[in-house]
């Protein structure tokens, strides 16, 4: 089957296209054609919305990974997501409460549930300033993510405090670019943007990663880390439960979103309290991106129902 991957750049390290690489180079080694938009192809893959038009004939699938709910951006920035959302044969939804949120404002289509997914190769831990970390602390927590008040640093660090009482002896390492919240501690870190590879060795040496963020998709960091076995710590909104399921602890939130539109970069307060940390046991074979590639083949050639 020959595919184009529909506004997707393969050179960025955003979560879509992170994935979008990671399912490409899947289909590739499971027999499939990756081509360029100027090439006949059987499937037109959508990464949310399209850059170009489809080639006639072929078969076009969105791949929607939310919408844009703040009031005065919902009918300007989702204009073209919907314009996909509507004239697409089949819609691929990263989770259940995508699928939520899309049908309540522009109702149902035909399309299933696909979680996203990573190689599940261990990395080896080889970075010195790591191996330091390890020895010198007893509890490693992490949390990574491109920040801005959605994504709740504040509470993040704040849990991680609270983990502290108990565990004296923990730090934090807070990944990714511009933290809208920081702590001058001796046992926080910051690292700003750190190679990807570096990022997965973090994970694999970490303890727990901690993602609060409201009103989260399907976050790529969230896959990652539980592919590196390290089990995390994430709210009840969003999608993200559905991707941590039994690999972590899930905090409720104070009120229940209800899909109305918002500004998401003023989350709802979240209570944080003290947590006792069990011993998990992470089983990520779900996250395996060869069987998330069969679950795209069976829409991409028409065998979904």
């Amino acid at each position: 089957m020959r595919i184009h991957f529909s506004n997707v750049n393969f050179s960025s390290n955003t979560g879509p296209n992170s994935f979008g690489s990671r399912l490409a180079q899947e289909l590739t080694i499971q027999g499939h054609d990756i081509v360029e938009a100027d090439k006949p192809y059987d499937a037109f893959l959508i990464f949310i919305e399209p850059s170009s038009n489809p080639y006639p004939g072929a078969r076009v699938v969105q791949r929607l990974d939310g919408i844009w709910f703040k009031p005065e951006e919902f009918h300007t920035h989702n204009k073209m997501i919907k314009w996909a959302y509507d004239n697409s044969d089949f819609v691929v939804w990263q989770t259940e409460f995508d699928k939520k949120m899309t049908t309540k404002h522009w109702g149902e289509r035909k399309g299933k549930v696909i979680h996203n997914g990573i190689d599940l190769n261990e990395y080896a831990v080889t970075d010195k300033s790591l191996h330091e970390i390890r020895r010198d602390y007893d509890k490693v927590f992490v949390c990574s993510s491109n920040w801005h008040r959605q994504k709740r640093l504040k509470e993040n660090t704040e849990l991680f405090f609270e983990i502290k009482k108990k565990h004296p002896n923990a730090c934090l390492i807070v990944m990714g670019n511009s933290p809208d919240f920081t702590v001058e501690h001796k046992d926080v870190f910051y690292t700003g943007a750190i190679p990807h590879d570096l990022c997965l060795e973090v994970f694999a040496m970490a303890d727990w990663m901690i993602h609060l963020a409201w009103l989260d998709h399907c976050p790529n960091v969230v896959v990652e880390s539980i592919s590196q076995k390290c089990p995390v710590i994430c709210s009840s909104s969003g999608g993200t439960q559905e991707i941590v399921k039994g690999n972590g602890l899930v905090l409720p939130e104070n009120k229940i979103y209800n899909f109305e539109l918002l500004d998401y970069d003023k989350p709802y307060e979240l209570s944080v309290v003290p947590l006792e940390l069990p011993n998990i046991q992470v089983d990520n074979s779900y996250l395996d991106i060869k069987q998330v590639a069969q679950k795209y083949i069976r829409v991409l050639e028409k065998t979904t129902p």
